[in-house]
């Protein structure tokens, strides 16, 4: 790249020396300031001055900066406004006019943002909306529980699509553990930092995650106000709540706002004000929630039976082939006597993890009979204390949440169904990864003319 010492890093505060140029091993650093801190990086070159913005990202301060910033910079020169995006390729504009060029760029921010509808996830993250002045504090008000009814599978699908893009983006937060002990980095304790140990952090270990510009990692959190906040108030443990409080009540001499980012079990919720406002809000979330809903970070796809994806192992393929043909040779009936139950165990039931679960009065399914099977995963708990249990009960009871989904979609489609798994689980050894696969077989009881019992044989 043709620049000079001109060169420069564009931040709220102004202008910032240019650490990196982008190449090689300083990649990362650039890539940050641009990606995630939504700093624009001006490269000045001998004719052409080069502007490298994410208009995802970069805030609307920044960019009023800009053309102040270039007017020493950009006399004589061509101006090329390089558009940086994670999902689509980069555009690049040339322009001999600063104005035109400023002009361009807020226009491509203004669209590509959309004015109608939700914030994208990164305006979301970064703690503003388009229609709140940053000046104003939002004040801490209860929030009303959401109802799974009538949720749509796209808006499913759009949450996981958000889950994913916060946790690229933590992957270089700093953190408070389920203990409120400080955590420089998810590896500190954690096998890695992959986005599904990430997830698995917030949402089952209860961690809070803490934003601050990368020039302040690692120094102390008493020190320096964060940019934001990012909490499951599911899964907040109590001794981090208290430590966020305490941390709260050190800031609260800045007179900067403070972000704050909660899922609220179907999307990203945001939020900003004085420190002791936010401390109020997270009691208040992890008040209101801790009886609520709580999600799952756990992968999981129906499969037809006789659609199974050939990267299944062959002995699962051939025991789900054999049992899937009983329960058929059956018609399903699972009445005491009928044989199918005792067939299935012959079929290799057994020697897999298997479970049958019952809905009670309420419509909660229970655990009416449990085989752990021959591959020991977590903190073994005998047999006999499983039963009566609902599946929410279990140990880890986010398992518990998508196994109970997962039966759900089995009973509604009233014949066998294999969900093929990936996740975390926290295991004897620590947070593991792993891929399973799970069969459903609903069981009909002549007292009943819908499914209201499923066998489940779990192969790991």
């Amino acid at each position: 790249m043709d620049s000079d010492i001109n060169s420069f890093w564009l931040t709220a505060k102004g202008i910032g020396p240019r650490l990196s140029d982008g190449q090689g091993a300083e990649r990362t650093m650039w890539a940050t300031a641009v990606n995630l801190m939504g700093w624009i990086d001006v490269a000045v070159g001998a004719r052409t001055v080069n502007v490298h913005v994410n208009p995802m990202v970069v805030s609307e301060m920044v960019v009023a900066l800009l053309p102040e910033a270039l007017k020493c910079a950009s006399e004589g020169h061509r101006i090329t406004i390089n558009l940086i995006s994670a999902d689509t390729r980069p555009v690049s504009v040339c322009f001999a006019d600063t104005d035109a060029a400023v002009n361009y760029l807020e226009a491509s921010v203004r669209y590509r943002r959309g004015s109608n509808g939700r914030p994208s996830i990164d305006e979301i993250l970064r703690g503003f909306d388009q229609d709140t002045e940053v000046q104003q504090a939002q004040a801490a008000a209860p929030i009303a529980s959401v109802s799974d009814s009538g949720r749509s599978i796209s808006s499913i699908e759009r949450a996981m699509i958000s889950a994913e893009a916060l946790a690229v983006r933590l992957r270089t937060a700093e953190w408070l553990d389920a203990d409120g002990r400080y955590r420089r980095r998810l590896a500190d304790e954690l096998p890695n930092d992959a986005p599904d140990m990430v997830l698995f952090a917030m949402h089952s270990l209860g961690w809070a995650a803490i934003e601050r510009p990368w020039p302040h990692a690692g120094t102390d959190l008493r020190a320096i106000l964060p940019t934001r906040i990012v909490i499951d108030p599911h899964g907040l443990e109590p001794a981090t709540v208290d430590r966020l409080v305490e941390l709260c009540m050190l800031w609260s001499d800045s007179a900067k706002p403070l972000s704050l980012a909660w899922w609220d079990g179907a999307t990203w919720e945001s939020e900003y004000g004085h420190p002791e406002q936010v401390a109020d809000r997270i009691r208040h979330l992890v008040t209101a929630r801790q009886y609520a809903q709580f999600p799952t970070t756990i992968q999981s796809i129906a499969i037809e039976p006789e659609h199974l994806p050939n990267d299944v192992a062959a002995h699962h393929r051939d025991l789900i082939a054999r049992a899937v043909r009983t329960w058929w040779a059956y018609g399903g009936n699972g009445d005491n006597g009928s044989g199918l139950i005792e067939a299935l165990e012959r079929e290799g039931g057994r020697t897999a993890r298997a479970k049958l679960v019952e809905l009670d009065q309420d419509n909660q399914f229970r655990i009416a009979a449990y085989e752990g099977g021959d591959h020991g995963c977590w903190d073994e708990i005998a047999s006999e204390m499983m039963v009566g249990k609902r599946l929410i009960d279990a140990p880890d009871r986010r398992l518990g949440r998508r196994v109970e989904l997962d039966v759900q979609t089995a009973v509604r489609r009233g014949s066998p169904l294999v969900h093929r798994c990936t996740g975390v689980l926290l295991t004897n050894g620590g947070p593991s990864t792993f891929d399973w696969v799970r069969l459903s077989l609903p069981l009909y009881r002549s007292t009943h003319p819908t499914p209201r019992s499923v066998l489940t044989i779990c192969m790991v």
